[in-house]
């Protein structure tokens, strides 16, 4: 990698932990305030539709995004191609989700959901006037310009929200203020680009984007709906206010993790796609990657199971106490996605979409059967079922990353081991204080700082790489760009 390149990741690396730390700071802070003036009930009915708006954001993009990334060569008819393909197909699938509205309304017996889905199909339809420029500005690795949109774009969402919650529209808190953000975001894309993706089409690259793309969209479908499964049994087995407890508590087991994850992905996979036939030097990257998100990863998730009881007590009201036992079972889960995703990057940059779609499949065949099996004995051994499925699906995952570039699922664990030894002794010391104290209040304040304060403790006892190497990017990427200003 030339050190210009691997400034430009270290540097958009930097810039994504900043840009998505801000964003979910952000939420965070949202989802608090909402979720004391919300009921469980209303998170269950957005929670509801999910499986089907995730259905059709992916059946749009058509996994057309990836594609253009991946392609070094690419031209202006290339982007306008995809930009119409965008455009034709949200009309169809949207247009084809106001029709399911009614069936979907009735299929949960809420009829609320009808409107819901009328506008959130509206919202998704005009997302794919813009899907496109924030594609070429990651392929550009405008990643400053990228997170400085998001987080702007999250403030509108939080106010907008915040105000609407306050002002009694209900459910609708949760709905409109994503109209509210596409539009900034739109404006904040022109601003910075100035460019429009032209309305020109050809076959040709259809074509081509078609055969990569087609089968990321099928295991992306395939994905949205294993990963809303769940929320469609708990709809319509239990009550809303059951999916409000679900959807919270996975909601914030993924907050953590899908930010690093997210992170990332967005980052490496345009820059490594440069550099994709060197496998030495992909070998010894890629190594890296899976320790920082293990290690970055690992503690947090472990402190929030530990400390999930007075994080939700504090921060969202007992109300939500239900929540508490399903939150600590799904952190084991999320823990593992960046751990996931960076295998299943390797197939997309190696061009190997069929294996991609094929390891999809399988994966979600064993998830599925797990979730039958569990589906009976209630919604805490769904949850239990899917930390099972994690241990499954990263055996699954390692054993192809193995045959390609001899990182197998041993020699990643062997990797990750010390992070995991570090977690599970922080997170006896964090249970030991924390049962001396008095308060809820006191519980998670002081185990968050004696949980911080052990874990970078035996990291520098131990001398570890990772927390060495952490310090080296933020020295190289941070401190020293101030010095030089």
């Amino acid at each position: 990698m030339s050190d210009n390149l691997q400034e430009k990741t270290f540097s958009g690396m930097v810039w994504g932990f900043a840009g998505s730390f801000s964003v979910q700071i952000i939420y965070f802070v949202q989802s608090i305030i909402l979720a004391r003036l919300l009921t469980p009930s209303e998170f269950g009915l957005v929670g509801m539709i999910g499986i089907f708006l995730g259905i059709s954001r992916v059946m749009i993009s058509c996994g057309f995004s990836a594609a253009l990334v991946r392609k070094n060569d690419r031209t202006e008819i290339d982007y306008s191609t995809v930009y119409v393909t965008n455009f034709v197909l949200s009309f169809i699938f949207c247009g084809l989700l106001c029709l399911a509205a009614p069936l979907i309304a009735r299929f949960y017996n809420e009829p609320q959901l009808k409107n819901l889905v009328f506008a959130n199909a509206l919202i998704i339809f005009l997302g794919a006037f813009i899907a496109v420029q924030g594609t070429r500005m990651s392929i550009n690795l405008e990643f400053r310009k990228q997170n400085i949109i998001g987080i702007i774009s999250s403030i509108v969402v939080a106010i907008s929200s915040v105000a609407m919650a306050y002002m009694g529209y209900g459910v609708w808190a949760l709905v409109w203020p994503s109209l509210f953000s596409m539009i900034a975001t739109g404006i904040m894309y022109w601003y910075y680009q100035h460019w429009f993706p032209g309305l020109g089409f050809s076959w040709k690259s259809f074509r081509e984007f078609f055969s990569y793309g087609s089968k990321i969209m099928l295991a992306g479908i395939i994905d949205i709906t294993y990963s809303n499964i769940a929320i469609l049994f708990i709809g319509k087995k239990y009550t809303a206010a059951d999916t409000g407890y679900y959807t919270r508590a996975y909601g914030y087991a993924c907050l953590p993790s899908f930010t690093i994850d997210g992170v990332i992905k967005g980052v490496t996979f345009p820059v490594l796609s440069k550099v994709m036939d060197d496998k030495e030097r992909l070998e010894h990257v890629y190594r890296r990657l899976i320790r920082m998100a293990a290690y970055m990863t690992f503690p947090i998730m472990f402190g929030m199971a530990v400390l999930a009881r007075p994080l939700v007590v504090v921060l969202i009201t007992e109300k939500w106490l239900p929540c508490v036992v399903l939150l600590q079972i799904l952190c084991f889960y999320t823990m593992w996605v960046p751990i996931h995703s960076l295998n299943m990057n390797l197939l997309k940059l190696s061009g190997r979409t069929d294996l991609f779609l094929r390891i999809e499949i399988i994966k979600k065949i064993v998830g599925v059967v797990v979730l039958l099996i569990t589906l009976p004995f209630g919604v805490k051994w769904m949850c239990i079922g899917y930390v099972f499925t994690a241990f499954v699906f990263l055996f699954i995952n390692t054993y192809y990353t193995g045959k390609m570039i001899n990182v197998g699922f041993i020699r990643q664990m062997l990797d990750m081991m010390p992070t995991l030894l570090y977690c599970i002794g922080m997170s006896a010391v964090v249970m030991l204080v924390s049962h001396f104290m008095p308060n809820d209040w006191s519980k998670l304040i002081v185990g968050v700082v004696v949980g911080a304060l052990f874990y970078y403790g035996i990291s520098v006892a131990t001398k570890s790489r990772d927390l060495a190497y952490a310090k080296l990017l933020l020295r190289e990427n941070v401190f020293s760009k101030f010095k030089k200003r």
